[in-house]
């Protein structure tokens, strides 16, 4: 009979890696499919590091490891980027998340968005010193800030919406 329960926790974990896994894989496909409109020619927004963020915080979902890193690999190898960097960055991006969480006590959500910030920089700013020591070269810097700056603008446009929506199905229950 603990045979069974196991069997059913291992399953009930697998197949909630498994959803979140392709999840993550369809915001990475609409990601990198932004960049066929004009306006995101340039540099498409982090949509993956959004999603990641509010699902640890608000849903308090834990993305494991391997789930991240697998996600990254396809990632790369979708794009032809340099294989592990958005590997590297989903997991600092993890990291850096859980710990400025437990650092802080009181959690509002005017504080969302510079969380948000600070994370997304630090996590990008290691990569983009991991990029420049692999390829010894500095890349075009306007894609590199317009990317940075259109999710730092996004994030807000889809937290409040997600508030909004939240609102209205909480009022419509009661």
């Amino acid at each position: 009979m603990i045979k069974h329960n196991k069997f059913f926790d291992y399953f009930y974990k697998f197949s909630l890696s498994a959803l979140f896994f392709a999840f993550l894989f369809c915001i990475l496909n609409l990601q990198t499919s932004l960049s066929f409109f004009s306006m995101f020619e340039i540099s498409t927004p982090s949509l993956i590091s959004i999603t990641i963020y509010l699902f640890i915080v608000r849903l308090n979902i834990n993305p494991s490891n391997i789930t991240l890193l697998l996600i990254g690999f396809l990632h790369d190898i979708m794009i032809g980027n340099n294989i592990g960097t958005t590997s590297i960055f989903l997991l600092l991006f993890k990291y850096f998340t859980y710990s400025l969480i437990l650092e802080k006590v009181n959690k509002k959500n005017q504080e969302d968005w510079i969380y948000f910030t600070i994370i997304f920089i630090f996590s990008f700013g290691i990569v983009f010193l991991f990029y420049l020591v692999i390829n010894f070269s500095i890349p075009e810097l306007s894609p590199i800030f317009f990317h940075v700056g259109i999710t730092l603008i996004l994030f807000p446009i889809i937290n409040i919406s997600i508030n909004f929506f939240s609102f209205i199905s909480r009022l419509l229950k009661s």
